[in-house]
């Protein structure tokens, strides 16, 4: 007798292999199966769909057990246990209006569902806690039951476009602006110049002094000319001197 009794008593999981069974971080949700409890996960909250899963893990894996071990009513307490503190981060309490109005609808409705599922025998019923949570901790959002919604996926931030390069459009257009510029003044030098030499007389004593110069380049020139023809004269009459004297002289002889 002595030996079932302790058999029976050891068939039970301690108080902390209950809190690891259902306090557990999990990586797969082999139970949430697709489009079965899609209505009960929320699209855009994160954190309230994460919730959903784990419910659903933990109600049909960790709870369902209990007929094995003859533990039904000790998981069931700790699979409220685990609930209820996810819900008092999630809704502070209850405290904050619009995460209350999405977690009863939601997760509440989502044990019903669970529970609809195991049947009378392994049925869990829901246990709720109520705890204060003090004002002074509440943001304005949670008071005011604003929702913050919270985009699932980050869009990536749009690539620079490259800009042109302005430092080479503005030169461009200004440095024509200048060459026009000067090009006019330059032209306008020039005509100025043409008329004074033309029409004033400042521009008739130029020409006076210029053709002046000229008439005394070609006297000098007329004058070098005339000493040549002289000279060249002079020097053929000495020579026609000299053949007289040589061809009388040869003749005499």
């Amino acid at each position: 007798f002595f030996f079932l009794f302790k058999c029976a008593k050891s068939s039970k999981i301690d108080k902390g292999k209950y809190y690891d069974t259902f306090f557990l971080i999990r990586s797969t949700f082999n139970n949430v199966r697709d489009n079965e409890y899609s209505k009960y996960l929320h699209e855009n909250d994160q954190v309230l769909r994460n919730i959903g899963m784990y419910l659903v893990e933990n109600y049909q894996n960790a709870y369902n057990y209990c007929e094995v071990n003859g533990d039904c009513k000790e998981r069931c307490d700790y699979l409220n246990i685990w609930l209820n503190e996810k819900q008092a981060i999630y809704t502070s309490n209850g405290k904050c209006t619009y995460n209350d109005k999405l977690w009863k609808h939601y997760i509440e409705e989502l044990w019903k569902q669970l529970e609809n599922e195991s049947g009378k025998k392994k049925k869990c019923e829901r246990v709720k806690t109520n705890r204060e949570f003090h004002e002074k901790w509440l943001n304005s959002s949670c008071k005011n039951g604003t929702p913050v919604e919270i985009p699932r996926n980050c869009p990536e931030p749009a690539p620079p476009k490259e800009q042109p390069c302005q430092a080479l459009i503005g030169p461009t257009s200004s440095s024509c602006k200048a060459v026009l510029t000067t090009t006019y003044v330059v032209f306008g030098i020039l005509l100025f110049a043409m008329y004074l030499l033309r029409f004033s007389s400042v521009g008739m004593k130029i020409n006076n002094l210029v053709r002046g110069r000229k008439l005394k380049g070609r006297n000098m020139d007329n004058e070098t000319n005339e000493s040549f023809r002289n000279n060249d004269h002079s020097n053929m009459e000495s020579l026609d001197s000299r053949f007289h004297v040589i061809y009388n002289s040869l003749q005499n002889s």
